[in-house]
This record gives structure tokens, sequence and C-alpha cells, in this order.
């Protein structure tokens, strides 16, 4: 998950889109969409020092979402419940061995049926 809050501080520090984006390993249009919250409330770079807090409800505020993650993960309510199921199965088969043979039987055309 990218933290928003570090793009911001660097870009406050006076740091450019096109360094923030190499040095954390993001999309310049990420870095360009968090900046553009900040811009649209009337910062700019190098701007009186703000501390941690205070960008946090910054970002609470300009990006609700990701705050609460059960607003972007709208499938786990059905996955849920499997939840012992897949508690049990994890206890004999490793989730690395799971994602193999996912991997593999996907590889197979009409080795797997989705249910449905």
């Amino acid at each position: 998950m990218i933290d928003v809050t570090e793009i911001l501080v660097h870009w406050h520090a006076g740091r450019s889109q096109v360094q923030i984006a190499d040095s954390l390993g993001v999309d310049r249009k990420t870095v360009r969409k968090c900046t553009a919250a900040a811009l649209g409330a009337g910062l700019a770079p190098g701007g009186a020092a703000l501390g941690e807090a205070e960008w946090v409800a910054l970002v609470r505020g300009w990006f609700p979402e990701l705050v609460d993650t059960r607003l972007r993960q709208s499938s786990w309510p059905a996955i849920e419940v499997f939840h012992d199921k897949i508690k049990d199965l994890l206890e004999e088969v490793t989730i690395s061995t799971i994602h193999q043979g996912t991997v593999a039987l996907t590889d197979r055309p009409g080795w797997v049926r989705v249910a449905g």
C-alpha cells in the first residue's frame, strides 16, 4: 500500500514529482493525484512544516477510501462464510502451495471451472 503521507511530506519539502515517484517507487500519476489534493487545499511546497498527525488528518479528509479498507474490499463478506474452512485448510497446506496450484491450474484451460 502506498503511504500517501510520505508522498506529501517529500513534496512539501520541495522534491519534484519525478523525484518522489522514482525514490518511493510509485507511479507519477499517483504522486500527481496526491499533490493535487494538497494544492487544492491551498498548500504549497516549502510552506510551514506540518507534523505527521496533521498530514494524517489531511489525508483522511482528502482520501477517505484509504482510511476504511472495508470500502474497497466488497468481496470480503462473501469470503467470510468460508473463514473456518480456509483456516482448517491452511493447517494442512501453505498459502504458497495454494498459489502455485492455482497458477498451475489456471494455466491449463478447461481444468478449472468457476462456480456460478
